[in-house]
């Protein structure tokens, strides 16, 4: 079993300071992607500092929210709502039974792994998610033109100070097409799709086959 990126001290500031505000506009697409599929119970798969679950519990969807990191995990539990759960884990073996999530979301969250970590991280939401339900993803993608792009530069440096195994992830991702090359690689197809911050980030939702 690989080894999770577990997040602590400075890299937790960071993405409280910086990343939560960045991505705050995907997130609000993720919720309403969320309420046009009609979820009722969705698993945020490395929920970090829990922003997108508060999100999504504020529309009364049941969130559990779950990562490796267990001050993530405090920090996310201060303030949580009643419909809103925490729980310390891996990813690449999710403590919940078969088909237990009528969603599973995996949030700028595969990017980081190596592609093989990729594949075992999706097989485990893949497992979890009830018949007919939704995996959503959100991840990053490459505008069609870079030149001059600020938003693209200003991800490049914010990947390129994480740190040396998140950075080659990234790399890695992008080299093989980013989300689009993801999608493809393991026969994925999107039923939606959504794009944000300028063409950088995308989010795509695939159902499961029963």
């Amino acid at each position: 079993m690989p080894k999770m990126i577990s997040y602590e001290g400075f890299a937790i500031c960071v993405y409280r300071r910086l990343l939560d505000p960045l991505i705050r506009p995907l997130r609000v697409r993720i919720v309403r992607l969320c309420r046009e599929l009609g979820v009722g119970k969705i698993l945020d798969i490395a929920s970090a500092t829990g922003a997108q679950c508060r999100m999504l519990g504020r529309t009364g969807i049941e969130v559990i929210g779950l990562d490796l990191s267990e001050p993530m995990i405090a920090g996310a539990q201060r303030g949580a709502l009643r419909n809103v759960h925490y729980v310390q884990g891996s990813a690449y073996a999710l403590p919940f039974a078969d088909a237990d999530f009528e969603a599973c979301l995996l949030s700028l969250a595969l990017h980081e792994h190596s592609e093989e970590e990729r594949r075992i991280m999706l097989e485990e939401a893949l497992r979890v998610l009830c018949p007919s339900g939704h995996l959503i993803i959100a991840d990053y993608t490459k505008p069609s033109h870079t030149f001059f792009h600020v938003p693209w530069y200003m991800i490049r440096f914010i990947e390129g100070i994480a740190g040396g195994t998140h950075r080659a992830g990234f790399h890695d991702f992008m080299r093989q097409g980013g989300l689009d090359g993801l999608l493809a690689r393991h026969a994925l197809k999107p039923i939606h799709r959504v794009r944000s911050h300028f063409g950088t980030m995308g989010i795509a939702v695939a159902r499961k086959e029963r």
